[in-house]
C-alpha cells in the first residue's frame, strides 16, 4: 500500500491530488493507470484549538500536570 501526504489543489473546476514521480516509479503507477484512493483528510492544529471540549479550566489541568513533577 502506498501512503502520500499531498496538497489539493484545482485543475479547473476539478480538485486533484499528485502523487510524487519517486512513489508513482517505486509503485510502478503509469499514466492511465486506474488506482483506488482513500482519503483522510488531516486536520491543522489551528483547526484543533479550542475544538476540545473539557469540564476542567485550562489551568487547572496544569496545574494538576505540574503537581505530579515535585
Amino acid at each position: 500500500m502506498l501512503e502520500v501526504t499531498a496538497k489539493v489543489r484545482r485543475v479547473g473546476n476539478s480538485l486533484s491530488i499528485v502523487i510524487p514521480a519517486e512513489k508513482a516509479k517505486t509503485e510502478k503507477i503509469v499514466e492511465g493507470d486506474i488506482v483506488q484512493v482513500e482519503i483522510k483528510r488531516k486536520i491543522s492544529i489551528d483547526e484543533l484549538y479550542g475544538s476540545l471540549k473539557s469540564r476542567k479550566s485550562s489551568q487547572t489541568a496544569k496545574d494538576e500536570a505540574r503537581s505530579g513533577w515535585g
